[in-house]
């Protein structure tokens, strides 16, 4: 049967009774000895008994510089890593702060198309913000699997564009240039206004209002060009082509875009004769 230890403790002035007491075994006792403790305690003996405060204090005082030191370092780990995130998460704030004053820019005051090629929209924004520069494939290889394919890859960066786009209309709703061309191509697809408020509400298009208002501005920015055009060059001659194209021979089956499917739009094309 495992022999108990009730003490008393061998430390000069220690009452304490029934309490947890520790044996100094002689490996405690090397332990003692390396630590240089019994200058301090020089009465201790194998055999004897210790109050296990004691024994710590004693017999276990470098375990237990361990212990604080391995602490202090993991408290000092863990405040470089919230340092470092933080860090990082204003780094990137940064970021997308630069990528939505570039789209901004491109689009309200410059006025240039929208730009879906993976490699000219990356030395586009790089070209306007050194800030910038490799953060297309740091989003890129964020999003993108290494495993992927080249091809799928490729296809992938289009998308990556996109997310681009997506996270400078979050940050400001004024770059829309991307959700525009969406819900123009929905409105041009045949869905309703319902479905284009829908996907504005998920935060891929623009409301549908919004797409009407684009529509009537072209529309009404067309004649103007158009006259533009031929007044600068009214000493030019022009080919002038006009081609009426109608398709009534359908079925009328009115639904929730449409109440008849016949088609009638007409072409025109002006060409000017050069000089050979």
């Amino acid at each position: 049967m495992k022999t108990q230890n009730f003490g008393p403790c061998f430390v000069n002035d220690c009452t304490n009774t029934n309490v947890r007491f520790c044996v100094i075994t002689e490996l405690a006792f090397e332990k003692c000895h390396k630590n240089q403790m019994l200058q301090k305690y020089p009465y201790l003996e194998i055999g004897r008994q210790l109050y296990h405060p004691h024994y710590c204090k004693i017999i276990e005082a470098d375990s237990s510089q361990r212990r604080k030191s391995l602490k202090k370092k993991k408290r000092i780990f863990r405040k470089k890593k919230i340092e470092s995130d933080n860090c990082s998460d204003v780094t990137f704030a940064l970021k997308v702060q630069a990528l939505t004053r570039v789209l901004y820019r491109r689009q309200h005051q410059e006025s240039a198309n929208l730009e879906l090629d993976p490699v000219k929209f990356e030395n586009i924004i790089e070209s306007a913000d050194p800030q910038l520069e490799g953060f297309f494939k740091y989003i890129m290889n964020l999003v993108i699997p290494r495993e992927r394919s080249a091809h799928s890859i490729n296809e992938a960066k289009k998308s990556v564009i996109g997310l681009c786009y997506m996270m400078a209309g979050l940050r400001n709703k004024f770059v829309n240039q991307h959700k525009l061309e969406v819900g123009l191509y929905l409105m041009a697809s045949g869905a309703t206004w319902d479905a284009v408020d829908t996907m504005s509400k998920l935060g891929y298009s623009v409301c549908a209002n919004t797409v009407e208002n684009f529509r009537k501005k072209v529309h009404s920015q067309y004649s103007l060009k158009i006259e533009e055009h031929f007044t600068n060059h009214k000493n030019q001659l022009h080919v002038y082509n006009i081609d009426d194209y109608h398709a009534i021979h359908e079925i009328r089956r009115p639904d929730t875009t449409s109440t008849s499917s016949a088609n009638h739009f007409a072409t025109c094309v002006a060409k000017p004769v050069l000089e050979s």
